[in-house]
């Protein structure tokens, strides 16, 4: 069981430096927050101000902090992407949301659009290709494969 001190932590950061961006992260794996913020800190024009393991918490984050940019994990516990987008939405009204999943089938792209989200970035791009997003380029993928989801459980559990 974790404590709140683990699943969400707001970054130590100076003022906004015209031109930077500020991003929030959501991921429920710890080690994907860690590779993420890692990945964003690379880029001088962005700076991670807080992270988050559950859509509550980074709800309360984002309340506090008020971030340009959230990237979402779009299969989360608490709702998924689609409850942050909606919670992030309504304490950031003017906030970019950048959704990143391992997932980028119909039913997901859809389910993403639907929930205002700007862009998407599957977990098998380039880091380049979420860098992009983060700064403002709307990406949404057109799936490969577009099946009624009964189809696509079944070949799911196929594979």
């Amino acid at each position: 069981m974790t404590d709140r001190s683990e699943t969400a932590r707001a970054e130590q950061h100076s003022p906004r430096n015209l031109g930077t961006l500020t991003v929030l992260l959501l991921d429920d794996h710890a080690v994907m927050l860690e590779a993420l913020r890692a990945l964003i800190h690379s880029d001088d024009t962005l700076v991670v101000i807080g992270t988050a393991s559950r859509v509550p918490d980074a709800i309360r984050l984002a309340r506090g902090m008020q971030p340009d940019v959230a990237v979402i994990d779009v299969h989360m516990p608490d709702g998924g992407g689609w409850a942050a987008a909606r919670g992030l939405r309504e304490v950031c009204p003017d906030i970019r949301l950048v959704a990143f999943s391992a997932y980028d089938d119909a039913l997901v792209t859809r389910t993403i659009a639907a929930a205002g989200i700007h862009a998407f970035v599957s977990k098998g791009s380039e880091i380049g290709v979420l860098l992009a997003a983060i700064r403002g380029e709307d990406l949404m993928p057109t799936p490969t494969r577009q099946m009624p989801l009964f189809r696509r459980t079944i070949a799911s559990a196929a594979e």
